[in-house]
């Protein structure tokens, strides 16, 4: 499923497109440790985060994510999202906390056997 469509299903919004918002999405990686999310994030996962800071972009890109999304109806920094859109990234807001937005998207993701971390 991409992001655009994950966002609509779990009630997101997108506040930036980005070019990556039909970016097929497999993965889904919740956290808010950026050194776990370096490990374990590809270029076909979501990142779904608490953290709202500009550094998170430079993250996403050293990780290759398409997309972010944030939880609890948090406001981005503004640095944030302007990094967001110069970078091509879709960020979408959650109305729900980080446990339920997992347990939104969960469901809606192709259940295929893993290969790698």
């Amino acid at each position: 499923m991409n992001l655009q469509d994950l966002a609509a299903r779990i009630e997101a919004r997108i506040v930036v497109r980005g070019r990556a918002a039909d970016a097929r999405i497999d993965r889904i990686y919740a956290g808010d440790r950026i050194s776990d999310l370096l490990s374990h994030a590809s270029d076909s996962t979501l990142v779904v985060t608490n953290l709202t800071g500009p550094q998170l972009i430079h993250a996403a890109e050293l990780m290759d994510v398409p997309g972010l999304c944030l939880v609890s109806n948090q406001s981005p920094e503004a640095g944030m999202l302007a990094a967001a859109g110069a970078h091509g990234l879709c960020v979408m807001i959650s109305p729900a906390d980080l446990f339920e937005t997992c347990g939104r998207l969960y469901p809606l993701l192709d259940r295929q056997p893993r290969t790698g971390p």
